[in-house]
């Protein structure tokens, strides 16, 4: 059966409400039984299904970058994105809304209020050192597919809760073992517990838009991980230890290395300030 589906090559976010409103003039075929051809999942040879894994800062550069993991979380994808997407992934990772809408939130706004849906992100290639992904929208039983940035896509994603593929091929030639120090992997705290914290230097602070450098930032969770169950979260500022103050990596090391199987940890997040109890015992 053969089907056609609108491309653009270039669209802006707002370009997306046109494309909806005209959704009825460009869609793609449906199967046999009624569910859209690109609804499916991306066959698997192609493309591997990541997630994001951290926000960091290129030391050498200062840029941002979001770093994109496999299932297993063996090895990493880094790409470099601008300084209002890592705030937009960040505010997203965090669950913080908004007083009101940026840019991103209209375009999510748009797309809900005209009942669609991001289906899925696809992140196709590069091209002169620039990556390119399809933004997959759904309304109905049709598709539009957008030309778009990785890291826009990667916002709305997360916005959605759709899931983010990555060409299996260019995964496998630019990606790098999450031990490989050339990531910039921060450190692990607590052995076995599966958290990983960073310093906050000034332009991370800068970047994540933070009121204050005090504390080490949660860079990294490991799923189903001690620290995963005790509800430590990706963006969580780490405050004091057992009511010891968190001046760097190397502080929080010691704390958990030297103190007792249950720590009470004071951090913040989504500008409150929580009180965890980390239960070391249980992750050994």
């Amino acid at each position: 059966m053969s089907f056609k589906f609108c491309h653009y090559k270039t669209a802006s976010f707002l370009s997306i409400l046109v494309i909806l409103l005209a959704v009825s003039t460009c869609s793609q075929a449906d199967t046999a039984d009624g569910t859209p051809r690109a609804a499916a999942v991306p066959d698997e040879d192609s493309f591997i299904r990541v997630s994001v894994y951290r926000l960091s800062v290129d030391p050498a550069s200062q840029q941002p970058v979001v770093t994109l993991a496999d299932p297993d979380q063996q090895r990493v994808f880094p790409i470099w994105i601008g300084l209002s997407e890592a705030r937009a992934i960040h505010m997203e990772l965090q669950g913080t809304d908004n007083f009101r809408p940026l840019t991103h939130d209209l375009l999510a706004g748009i797309v809900d209020r005209l009942d669609g849906t991001v289906s899925r992100v696809l992140i196709t290639h590069i091209k002169d050192n620039v990556f390119y992904a399809t933004l997959v929208i759904k309304k109905n039983n049709d598709l539009i597919e957008v030309d778009a940035r990785p890291s826009d896509s990667i916002v709305m994603a997360l916005k959605f809760n759709a899931p983010i593929y990555l060409d299996r091929s260019l995964f496998e030639i630019m990606s790098i073992p999450v031990e490989d120090p050339r990531e910039g992997v921060p450190e692990e705290i607590g052995k076995n517990y599966g958290l990983n914290i960073q310093e906050i230097s000034p332009e991370l602070a800068r970047y994540m838009s933070l009121k204050s450098r005090q504390g080490v930032m949660v860079s990294a969770v490991r799923p189903g991980s001690q620290a995963d169950k005790d509800g430590i979260q990706v963006g969580d500022i780490l405050i004091e230890i057992d009511g010891q103050e968190l001046p760097d990596v190397k502080t929080a090391q010691d704390l958990m290395k030297e103190g007792d199987d249950n720590l009470r940890v004071k951090l913040m997040r989504n500008n409150q300030v929580l009180i965890i109890e980390l239960r070391l015992k249980e992750s050994q």
